[in-house]
């Protein structure tokens, strides 16, 4: 209990010896007035109780406003949005004029209670309803980090906040509201504030710095706004040199909240899945802007794609059936595969640094999902259904997911092809081959010199994967191995194992190996949560102690004195500084999708509606544009019209 005449050492310790005081006895508190010396250190501060002073009641009070309902008269009955009456927040009284505080002032290098008052003019808080006080709430920086990583995979406040409730056991035992959880969110944006496009190409220049590889670029416009963005890493430039036969880019929106369009150059890889190699974000929509997307990537100069698009009235499907495309252009499934996949972790009122935290994250599960199938294709045998030597063959080259394509193939060549036809003209043979499964009959022409072979199916050419038919002629020949040249490395299991270059032409090593700091890190939270599973079994004493220890290692740690201010702890949570100078603005909010709709007049309103019947409302009795339903007079219980054929006189029948 807080008594005159008390030292410490220094202000904030007097503060949180009677926040302390005031959790115990059930009230809240806040600081007040305080005076200087010349030398601006604080020479007196009152720490009061949160009910002193006196507030002014505010109701809700409903704002008739008669100028606005005559002019709503002419206007659409039926239009339900329309209200006459404005709210006010509702509010209650909080202040009562309470007494009760702390005077600190400033003595010999010390802070001593100079003044005290106890007695409380209203009722304190019973123990059972101290978590809801305000003073018991405190979002830590545990909560703060927390909430921060579930933003990385699109996870909101309201969910991380029950998130923490199971963890801790109990809503009140989290230590802070809902409502924290959501304003920490809110003073993230408000911290970003207009310095956003700043603060994201810093981030993408500081990984050119901290990531092997790395590389961007950007475009501004005349007012300095951001408007384009490409990016690209080692990781993808090693994607690219092994499945980039086949480049797929599709605009996808809704990933944030100035409406960039976000392009991800994407493709197949070994393991049949979708690799990123690089990806773009573009203000607006237009040749300009694809332009110099397709330039940054290194497309500009590509023969192919410019022959195509000069036939671009002429594409059909036929024209790339000859094309090695790995089955990404048949249709934009593997596109919009893509664009679902980053819709997970984005969404549509994110800045861009919140953007670029969800994208590591999209980044991160997409290459673990490929690390994980590579481990269980170089780990792991699946089954043999033929007797072949080629299906044995196979297995050894090609990862699961193309071999049980191949073994389909394979199958198939054995049970649903047969012969009938032949025809050899010196070391070219012509085989027709029958597919039972597709009723129709292909022609295989097989080279007995250089073993080239072709098939009128066109399945090679097209996906790059062997079809029954030439697997049909394989097994004829008696071959025991698939030929090489038939073996094309972007579906083998040592696909990502080129050499990847710098532009000094030097090798870049090690381009995917993760931050050795985060490894510690994970490797503490391990730990940490070890010691927790062990100690949750024991007694109370040893919770206690273990809360001790924990105490002690972060003063240890982190001294009262090296303690982070609230940029700097922003900075480290969202991993980026804030700039001193804003050179660069924020992107200007883009409008790409859809032409928009103009803006009905009223004039144009009251010409529709003049072409519409009038109707006898069941409420109002009136002809009008609008029913009982919704009507805009009030609800009127009309009372039951008399039959004018009926006796005036009541009669009891009772009586009669």
């Amino acid at each position: 209990m807080p008594r005159v005449g008390m030292e410490f050492n220094t202000l904030e310790d007097g503060i949180q010896f009677y926040r302390i005081y005031a959790i115990a006895c059930g009230f809240d508190i806040r600081k007040s007035s305080q005076r200087r010396f010349r030398d601006q250190i604080i020479r007196t501060k009152h720490i009061v109780c949160h009910r002193e002073g006196f507030g002014e009641s505010k109701k809700m009070i409903k704002l008739v406003n008669t100028e606005a309902d005559e002019m709503c008269k002419g206007k659409s009955d039926n239009n339900k949005g329309n209200s006459d009456n404005k709210k006010e927040r509702v509010t209650t009284i909080r202040r009562f004029g309470c007494t009760a505080m702390i005077k600190l002032m400033f003595q010999s290098g010390k802070y001593v209670i100079c003044q005290f008052r106890e007695g409380h003019n209203h009722l304190l808080v019973l123990v059972k309803n101290r978590e809801f006080q305000k003073i018991s709430r405190n979002l830590t920086l545990y909560h703060k980090q927390t909430i921060i990583n579930h933003s990385k995979i699109n996870i909101g406040a309201s969910k991380t906040y029950r998130i923490c409730k199971k963890v801790a056991n109990g809503y009140e035992n989290v230590g802070a509201s809902l409502l924290d959880f959501k304003n920490f969110k809110r003073e993230v944006k408000l911290f970003i504030g207009d310095a956003d496009a700043e603060m994201f190409i810093n981030n993408l220049e500081k990984l050119v710095h901290s990531k092997k590889g790395f590389q961007y670029a950007y475009h501004v416009d005349e007012g300095r706004n951001l408007s384009r963005v490409f990016w690209t890493d080692a990781y993808g430039k090693s994607a690219y040199l092994t499945f980039g036969d086949g480049v797929s880019f599709d605009p996808t929106y809704g990933t944030n909240k100035y409406c960039m369009i976000f392009t991800p150059f994407t493709s197949i890889d070994n393991h049949k899945k979708s690799v990123t190699f690089a990806c773009a974000l573009l203000s607006n929509e237009d040749e300009e802007s694809f332009v110099w997307v397709i330039t940054e990537f290194g497309l500009d100069d590509n023969r192919w794609l410019s022959t195509m698009f000069d036939i671009k009235e002429y594409w059909i499907p036929a024209y790339f059936r000859d094309m090695s495309m790995g089955n990404i252009m048949r249709t934009t499934q593997r596109s919009e595969s893509e664009n679902s996949f980053f819709k997970k972790f984005e969404n549509n009122y994110g800045t861009l640094v919140e953007f670029w935290l969800r994208y590591e994250s999209a980044m991160d599960q997409q290459r673990h999902t490929h690390k994980r199938l590579e481990m269980e294709s170089n780990n792991s045998v699946p089954k043999t259904i033929t007797p072949l030597n080629l299906e044995s063959h196979a297995l050894t080259v090609y990862t699961h997911e193309v071999f049980y394509e191949i073994q389909e193939e394979i199958k198939s060549s054995m049970c649903g092809c047969g012969i009938v036809g032949y025809s050899r003209s010196a070391s070219l043979e012509m085989t027709a081959i029958e597919d039972s499964q597709r009723s129709k009959t292909f022609a295989v022409q097989y080279n007995a010199l250089t073993s080239d072979v072709l098939c009128t199916c066109k399945l090679f050419e097209r996906r790059v994967i062997i079809c029954r038919h030439i697997f049909w002629v394989f097994s004829n020949k008696l071959l025991k191995i698939i030929p090489e040249k038939y073996i094309l490395t972007r579906w083998s299991k040592n696909a990502l194992r080129r050499p990847i270059y710098d532009l000094n032409g030097n090798i870049i090593e090690n381009y995917d190996a993760a931050d050795e700091s985060q490894l510690e890190m994970s490797k503490v939270w391990s730990e940490f949560y070890n010691v927790i599973s062990v100690v949750a079994k024991k007694e109370a004493d040893v919770l206690r102690d273990l809360q001790r220890v924990l105490r002690e290692l972060k003063d240890t740690v982190e001294p009262a004195k090296e303690k982070m201010s609230k940029r700097q702890e922003m900075e480290m949570l969202i991993g980026c500084s804030t700039p001193d100078e804003v050179r660069l603005l924020p992107p200007r909010h883009s409008k790409n999708k859809g032409s928009g709709k103009r803006i009905v007049t009223s004039k144009n309103k009251a010409i529709e509606k003049a072409k519409k019947p009038k109707r006898r409302c069941g409420n109002c009795k009136r002809m009008a544009y609008h029913d009982s339903r919704n009507c805009p007079e009030p609800f009127a219980k009309h009372p039951p019209e008399e039959d004018e054929s009926s006796d005036s006189e009541h009669v009891d029948y009772q009586s009669v």
